[in-house]
């Protein structure tokens, strides 16, 4: 079993030479230049290949994060039993389906019928296999992922899938990104792009410049008027699933989604694109914090709001762009359309970030700060193959640190890590239905 074979002694490469034609472009290297670590390759392949048609990327708020969890533990250095019952435990957040991968409803003339609908993932799957075994990745993406309006469904994590299938040069995951991106389809186009009636609204509300010291401070203000809005009061019931509430939301409240993208559009024209994203990162960070609350001696955390899923999204479609500026540009909308819509549908929790920007420390606090946050770190390393979720969450701060060094060097960033090694220290539970309606 995965228990004796969790990692094999032999690495090889992922790719046979017919294989890693589908990565490379005529003129091109790989879509990351960054040479990033990697995990035995031999373990992740029979890993996936052994899952691949028996569980689907997410059953009903379900999701099936196992070989991400495998990795982010990896770099973690955790032990070979350590990544076995992070497996097994993995395992037993997901639900089985059957795939027939020798036939698939979907074809080239139909497969945009069924965007958005979840029972056909495996159809999409065993289609897209097919297809990028035909056209190689590049042409896969380009009819397939490019071609159709950007989709903000299930919380942008197909982006986070899609790039780490990229990244770690596992075709079965970019199918399953892909499969995962068609089946949850949900095209907000019509909310994204701005309405000038939408602006116009909203004028009496517009900052007149931007915070010097604060590139989020456009975000931290709005979602203050959002959750102060009492337009948005009242209970998101979307059939008990995150997917579903969001798209309840979309239909019930577009209008007034409009007239807050819109706001947005127009309070961050005079920042870059790059300086935009760089805020909505770190106002995902702040939702780490603010999204969780101690409660009867332990310490519940916001599953949609603190579990990392909104950074590794911002991180991921960075990564996707690849200095492709246009990309970027037309992804950041989407990223704070996906963080204000997961901000409602959890029922607004206290937002109270730092009032000002957050300065390094002094050496000495430095000095003192870094020793016991190492020691946070280290016991979290130890316990959290315990819990899945645990692994992602701290997995996507260390991402973070990656992007932005001086990250670490903030109180705001020790915060969270404290927070998260009480969560770990003191049967901290995950809370699903929203910490802001409680």
């Amino acid at each position: 079993m995965l228990r004796q074979s969790l990692p094999l002694p032999v690495s090889e490469s992922l790719l046979s030479v017919k294989e890693q034609h589908a990565f490379h472009d005529k003129d091109q290297d790989c879509l990351f230049n960054e040479e990033l670590p990697t995990v035995d390759r031999s373990m992740l392949t029979k890993i996936v290949q052994e899952n691949h048609y028996l569980y689907p990327m997410e059953k009903r708020d379900r999701p099936n994060n196992s070989i991400r969890v495998l990795v982010a533990l990896h770099k973690m250095n955790a032990t070979e039993e350590q990544l076995s019952i992070a497996y097994e435990n993995t395992l037993q957040e997901v639900e089985s389906i059957f795939i027939n991968n020798k036939n698939t409803r979907i074809n080239e003339r139909n497969w945009q019928d069924h965007l958005g609908n979840t029972s056909f993932y495996g159809d999409f799957l065993v289609f897209f296999d097919h297809q990028l075994n035909r056209l190689g990745l590049d042409e896969l993406l380009s009819r397939y992922f490019y071609s159709i309006p950007y989709s903000m469904g299930s919380q942008l994590q197909p982006f986070v899938q899609l790039a780490f299938g990229i990244e770690q040069e596992l075709p079965e995951i970019i199918t399953q990104a892909l499969a995962y991106y068609a089946c949850t389809y949900m095209d907000v186009s019509t909310i994204i792009l701005p309405k000038e009636e939408a602006a116009a609204a909203m004028d009496s509300h517009t900052p007149t410049a931007a915070h010097p010291d604060r590139l989020d401070f456009v975000n931290t203000f709005l979602f203050d008027l959002v959750r102060s809005d009492q337009r948005f009061d009242g209970r998101i019931d979307g059939d008990n699933t995150f997917q579903q509430s969001i798209k309840v939301l979309l239909k019930s409240k577009q209008e007034l989604l409009q007239m807050y993208m819109a706001f947005w559009t127009k309070s961050t024209q005079a920042m870059s694109t790059e300086q935009k994203m760089d805020a909505l990162v770190y106002t995902a960070v702040c939702l780490v914090k603010y999204a969780s609350r101690p409660h009867l001696g332990h310490t519940e955390m916001d599953w949609f709001l603190t579990g990392g899923q909104l950074i590794e999204s911002a991180l991921a479609l960075k990564k996707l762009a690849n200095s492709n500026e246009s990309l970027l540009q037309a992804w950041v909308p989407l990223q704070f359309l996906a963080m204000l819509c997961s901000f409602v549908v959890q029922g607004r929790p206290y937002f109270n970030p730092p009032q000002q920007e957050q300065h390094p420390l002094s050496t000495t606090a430095l000095k003192m700060m870094m020793s016991h946050m190492d020691q946070h770190i280290s016991h979290m390393m130890r316990h959290a193959h315990d819990d899945p979720k645990l692994v992602l969450a701290l997995h996507s701060l260390m991402n973070v640190k990656t992007f932005y060094p001086h990250f670490a060097e903030e109180a705001l960033y020790v915060d969270i890590i404290q927070l998260l090694s009480s969560f770990s220290m003191d049967g901290g539970v995950w809370v699903k239905s929203g910490l802001g309606w409680k």
